[in-house]
């Protein structure tokens, strides 16, 4: 017996349609967005956060990262863009994506629970002076606020990445940054461009010519 996906199922002209609808509906919205985005406080918020970031690493701290899910991989990416480069060479800077180790992802969330698989990475890595880029979407992920606290409590300054509620997270960082949507994809890739933004200054400011 042969085990079919209901997507199997659909008709070539669904496909066709369905395709096409989930674009147009991907850049409609990005185009809202866009012009969301060029709010003057929520840019000056971002800039705010950018500035830390740079600090941090000018300081000679090591930027975390953590997230869950799809905020894992962006939180994967961003680190790499630190050790290695985003748009320009430059020296390795330090960076710790939180959910790369499986083992550790496993083996903390086996012997402590699932809501500590950050809060451990940030108390054996983090020292003062570093900087936790968090980021949850809803902003009610309990490993992302415990992260959070278990770095304010540490000295690190702290970043978080969510949504336009928020849920929990007003307060619990020192910049928290509210991507103007509900809807999680969309929320994922405002993170990924806040975040490149902040890699490519990085980049810029650490060329020879950069004042």
């Amino acid at each position: 017996m042969t085990y079919e996906h209901p997507v199997h199922a659909v008709s070539d002209d669904a496909v066709e349609q369905v395709v096409a609808q989930r674009q147009t509906l991907g850049i409609e919205a990005w185009a809202a967005l866009a012009r969301a985005l060029e709010e003057p406080s929520l840019v000056a918020a971002v800039d705010a956060a950018g500035r830390a970031v740079v600090d941090a690493l000018r300081g000679g701290g090591t930027i975390l990262v953590a997230g869950n899910g799809g905020s894992a991989a962006i939180a994967s990416h961003v680190a790499a863009e630190f050790v290695g480069k985003c748009i320009l060479d430059r020296a390795p800077l330090p960076a710790v994506c939180l959910a790369d180790s499986l083992t550790s992802i496993t083996a903390v969330g086996n012997d402590y629970g699932f809501d500590d698989v950050f809060v451990r990475g940030v108390q054996s890595l983090g020292r003062p002076g570093d900087l936790l880029i968090a980021m949850s979407t809803s902003g009610r992920s309990p490993s992302i606020l415990k992260a959070l606290d278990a770095a304010r409590e540490r000295g690190i300054t702290t970043v978080a990445l969510t949504g336009a509620s928020g849920g929990d997270l007003p307060g619990r960082a020192d910049h928290v940054l509210h991507v103007p949507s509900d809807f999680t994809p969309r929320i994922q890739e405002v993170h990924m461009l806040w975040a490149h933004a902040w890699c490519e200054a990085v980049d810029v400011l650490s060329q020879p010519t950069a004042d």
